[in-house]
């Protein structure tokens, strides 16, 4: 189908929003979908400060105050996944439309059974790196390849993760004066280093093994 004006109102708006996504798609500038991340980013930083105890505004564990903010704090976070779910759903069903323009086989349809198993297991994968400590790439990184995620977006999709929740916990750390500024910054270098070396290192293992 061609992407030009047919004089129909509703396709040129259609064929607009497309070359918008695609325009967007061709670099790291979707502040839409990153702003659904940077509000949840912004909630959890809140909601830890509220549940912190270090803090003037801190509430009382297990008041009623306390399980509010909680309450309110799911409430928020599932509308933002509701909307973020419509948005994403709603772009690929128009790149789908004119020819699948920016789809390859490999990426995942959110619709029917694939949008509820990437929410089930997007929440509970939440729910076990949260509860229990985990990296957030230890638990998605293997369910992304079970979906047929090629290795290396499930790995880089893993990391952008991580960056968020390692962005809350470094802050959280700073604002309640737990953060060693020096051992910080030493940590982060040699993390930094292994992760360069870790994705060369899988780079050439792919290309020689072919796997």
């Amino acid at each position: 189908m061609p992407l030009h004006p047919t004089g129909d109102e509703p396709i040129d708006k259609e064929v607009a929003e497309l070359k918008k996504i695609v325009r967007q798609e061709k670099g790291h500038g979707q502040w839409r979908k990153q702003a659904f991340n940077v509000c949840c980013l912004f909630m959890l930083i809140a909601i830890s400060i509220l549940r912190g105890g270090k803090a003037s505004i801190s509430l009382e564990k297990c008041s009623v105050g306390d399980w509010i903010s909680v309450v309110v704090f799911i409430f928020l976070l599932g509308t933002i996944v509701y909307f973020a779910t419509v948005t994403l759903a709603a772009e690929q069903k128009i790149k789908i439309k004119y020819g699948k323009i920016n789809i390859v086989d490999s990426d995942l349809v959110f619709e029917g059974k694939i949008l509820k198993m990437v929410l089930g297991l997007g929440f509970a994968g939440g729910w076990v790196a949260g509860a229990l400590g985990l990296g957030g790439g230890t638990i998605f990184n293997p369910l992304l390849l079970q979906l047929g995620v090629p290795p290396k977006v499930s790995s880089a999709t893993g990391l952008y993760l991580v960056m968020f929740s390692t962005m809350c916990t470094s802050l959280l750390y700073f604002v309640f004066g737990e953060l060693l500024i020096d051992y910080a910054f030493w940590i982060g270098f040699w993390s930094s280093a292994g992760g360069v070396i870790g994705a060369l290192s899988a780079n050439w293992y792919m290309r020689v093994f072919g796997r």
